[in-house]
């Protein structure tokens, strides 16, 4: 058994999992540690007058609602980003592409968001630095991108073209070519290359006011197009019967939603103990199936009472319950039903939050190819005998955004995570204010 000196610094836990109820409905408890220090001054100093509430519960929403949430949520953000790229390619190519995408609608149908899937969030600033390295990570994996980036518009027109005037402002003055039986005989042309080598170099190309079109497009996808991305998060983020989510009041914190399956799943169990017994090492290979088998009989002492007592933290208790090794690493269990997350003294939460970290859009580099800032000129090459030209495309590629579109404003993501009883629970800070019943 770990030495009592092991036990890592508990005592700044603030929003903690305190643990499940499955009456009248099932819901998670939770306990911010900061109001409920207030609450024991206020006790005493107000002779048991109103004071501040430090429980907060919220029901559980089931599995499939939440998948549906996340769902919503990368639509929005594919919305976001499609509606972006085509607002700068519409407003860079004006008049032209004003006529062809304004007047009619290219969107392809693949507006579709393909379904969201379960992934269960570990990173290291879950735990304590004691077990760096022994519980094995997974980052969220909520595929913040478009499913396919196709040639084609995947939102309507009305979404990147209001607004937009004609602009008959000359950008562009196309090379020619002579040839004769095939032979290039000369050509009247500049010095910058297009994408198209079999293409006459352009005469002028006004690079600095291509890229001020593009600049501009930029601006307005960060003004009208981000509040009405907030307003799409928003409207997927809204509490119903099935999704009861329970925000706190911290800046940059998650709304969270403890989530059940309808199915008690046990499977899991033999599993995850071996991989706790094998990352922990030492007693712990033995002691992990039998300590988390104390849930089948009910709740057992072990599981709310501290094994290796160090000293009292805020909440007058020798720190979180059980062995904090074998509970830390309950951030691996999967997703449950109310019953066994009674248990076995842990939860599962899904979580959304704002992630506001300037980025090059699209972020993949497979998908960048396919997302460029392309001036659609062309240029002509005249063949002999025929003195009429024939129009060859010669796009002019924008240097400057070459790496993609920057975009600072906030990404909405999201993940499930799960958490033991007496944890913190990730990604939140402030005082829960929920849709739930006040407990105490």
């Amino acid at each position: 058994m770990a030495s009592a000196q092991e036990a890592p610094d508990y005592s700044q836990r603030n929003n903690i999992y305190s643990s499940t109820g499955l009456t009248p409905v099932p819901h998670a408890r939770f306990m911010n540690a900061s109001a409920f220090r207030e609450y024991k001054k206020c006790l005493a100093q107000q002779e048991g007058q109103s004071c501040q509430k430090y429980e907060f519960t919220a029901p559980y929403s089931l599995d499939s609602e939440t998948l549906k949430v996340a769902t919503k949520l990368r639509a929005a953000w594919q919305r976001l980003e499609d509606r972006y790229y085509w607002r700068a390619m519409t407003r860079l190519n004006n008049p032209a592409m004003v006529l062809t995408h304004c007047y009619m609608d290219w969107s392809s149908g693949q507006d579709k968001t393909q379904p969201a899937h379960f992934t269960l969030n570990v990173d290291s600033s879950m735990y304590p630095k004691e077990l760096a390295g022994k519980i094995p990570e997974q980052q969220p994996d909520d595929r913040m991108w478009l499913d396919s980036y196709s040639l084609l518009p995947q939102v309507p027109n009305k979404d990147y073209c209001e607004g937009l005037n004609m602009d008959w402002t000359p950008m562009y003055l196309p090379g020619t070519c002579v040839y004769l039986a095939g032979v290039r005989l000369f050509c009247i042309e500049g010095s910058k290359a297009s994408l198209n080598p079999l293409a006459p170099k352009p005469i002028g190309f006004r690079e600095d006011l291509a890229a001020e079109r593009v600049r501009k497009a930029i601006e307005e996808a960060h003004s009208t197009y981000l509040r009405e991305y907030a307003q799409d998060v928003t409207r997927a983020l809204l509490p119903n019967g099935r999704f009861s989510p329970l925000p706190w009041t911290g800046m940059n914190t998650a709304i969270v939603a403890p989530t059940m399956t309808l199915k008690p799943d046990l499977t899991f169990l033999k599993d995850k103990a071996q991989e706790a017994g094998n990352s922990l090492g030492g007693v712990f290979r033995g002691t992990a199936y039998p300590y988390y088998l104390q849930g089948l009989s009910g709740p057992s002492l072990a599981l709310r009472a501290h094994l290796l007592p160090k000293m009292n933290d805020v909440l007058g208790l020798p720190n979180p319950p059980g062995v904090w090794k074998l509970e830390e690493f309950k951030r691996r269990f999967p997703l449950n039903n109310p019953a066994m997350y009674e248990r076995f003294g842990y939860t599962s939460l899904f979580q959304a939050w704002n992630e506001v970290t300037p980025r090059l859009l699209p972020e993949r580099a497979s998908d960048k190819p396919r997302r460029q800032m392309i001036y659609m000129a062309a240029g002509g090459n005249v063949y002999l005998p025929n003195l009429v030209p024939v129009p060859v495309p010669a796009p002019m590629l924008l240097p400057e955004f070459a790496a993609g579109l920057p975009y600072t404003g906030p990404q909405s993501r999201f993940t499930w995570v799960s958490v033991g009883e007496g944890y913190e629970v990730p990604r939140v800070n402030g005082v829960p204010a929920g849709y739930g019943a006040i407990t105490k």
